[in-house]
Formats: C-alpha cells, sequence, structure tokens
C-alpha cells in the first residue's frame, strides 16, 4: 500500500522551510471565563486580553464548558482586529447551542469549522471573542471557552 506524503513532508522533500504553524508550533490555550457575576443580555460580548499575533493558527480543538444559559440562546465565537474591527463574527464557532448545560465543540465556525475549513491562520494581531444571541441569557450563568492555538516561533 503507498503511503501518501503530506504538505510538511512535500515540503522538507523539496527543501522548502516550514512556518511554525505547519508542523511544530507553541500550543497554547486562549481562556475566557465568565465574570462571577453578570446581568447577560442577548446580544452581550465577552473578549480575550490575549492579542494573537499574526501567523497565530487556530485549531479547531476549542471547547465550551457553560451552565444553562436560557432557553434559544446561542452562542458565537469570533475573531476581530485588535482595533475592535470584526475578522469574522462566528469564524471560530457559530452557534452554539448553550441553552442547557453542557460542554460543547467551539468548531463550527468559517475559520475552523469541521465542514468548512481544517485550520485559520491568522494575517494580523487577533482577539478572541464571544458573543451570546437568541435571547436574553440568565444572569450569572457561568461560562469557561477555552481555544488552543498554535503560536508563531
Amino acid at each position: 500500500m503507498p503511503e501518501i506524503v503530506s504538505r510538511q513532508a512535500a515540503k522538507v522533500a523539496n527543501g522548502t522551510k516550514m512556518r511554525n504553524d505547519e508542523a511544530l508550533g507553541r500550543l497554547q490555550m486562549v481562556t475566557i471565563s465568565s465574570p462571577a457575576s453578570a446581568a447577560w443580555a442577548q446580544n452581550d460580548t465577552i473578549a480575550s486580553p490575549v492579542v494573537l499575533p499574526k501567523g497565530t493558527r487556530i485549531t479547531g480543538l476549542g471547547k465550551v464548558f457553560h451552565q444553562a444559559m436560557a432557553a434559544s440562546v446561542t452562542m458565537d465565537i469570533g475573531l476581530r482586529a485588535v482595533d475592535g474591527t470584526v475578522i469574522d463574527v462566528d469564524g471560530i464557532a457559530d452557534g452554539l447551542d448553550v441553552a442547557a448545560a453542557g460542554i460543547k465543540d467551539a468548531n463550527t465556525g468559517n475559520l475552523v469549522g469541521v465542514t468548512t475549513q481544517t485550520e485559520y491562520v491568522t494575517t494580523q494581531p487577533s482577539v478572541i471573542y464571544a458573543t451570546l444571541l437568541g435571547a436574553n441569557p440568565t444572569d450569572d450563568a457561568q461560562f469557561r471557552i477555552d481555544i488552543p492555538v498554535l503560536l508563531p516561533g
């Protein structure tokens, strides 16, 4: 049975240098935790203070751990530039059902979604953020978003 050559192996065979985000990078976790007390409202956003440098690869391995946020509440996890300009409002996760308590995979978005792409590499310094949609969330409901990223060398 023949062995299929990966993109990385092909670059090595051709003498082409690989970027850190392609084969071996520094895996880090971006975490966004809800405050202990919050009067949530529909369309509220929450963001990470961590600025991801250009060349950061966002993996499809993210998770959201959450309490019941109320009927019809969904969560989008997106990416925006450091000046607040939206890169993709639901690029990491789109329409996560957070109505009932649970753990969700955060990989349904336009940039890292399991049905659209397998990875996304930032083209500018970026920040991960989330938006609560669909209905008014339960006040003080807790969640934590963990998004693993590979930082450039």
